[in-house]
């Protein structure tokens, strides 16, 4: 085995655990890596297809990465209230028992 089929594949088993990632940073970090490796067996060999789309493909990772981090970095906004319309049912209930009413508004049923 050759230097180049060891870049090979660590580049294909970086590209298999990209798509077993849950979490987007470390996908793209995956991604990232074997970008690198896919460009040094393209390179290593002569694998124009190879290398050019790893090539694009690692500016466009970097950039997603880029972008994902900087979104982490925002301030979080609180989610407005909305005002919602309580179903028929509960609206006749409410409306007959008076107790329940008062006893909703404390946050008990």
């Amino acid at each position: 085995m050759t230097i180049w089929d060891t870049a090979g594949y660590l580049a294909s088993s970086l590209v298999i655990t990209a798509f077993c990632m849950k979490d987007i940073r470390q996908l793209r970090l995956a991604a990232l890596v074997s970008n690198v490796a896919f460009l040094v067996y393209g390179l290593g060999l002569g694998l124009v297809p190879v290398w050019l789309l790893h090539a694009i493909l690692l500016p466009v990772n970097l950039w997603r990465l880029w972008q994902h981090r900087s979104r982490d970095h925002l301030p979080v906004r609180e989610p407005q209230a909305q005002a919602t319309r309580p179903t028929a049912k509960y609206s006749r209930r409410m409306r007959r028992r008076p107790a329940m009413r008062y006893a909703a508004s404390l946050g008990r049923s």
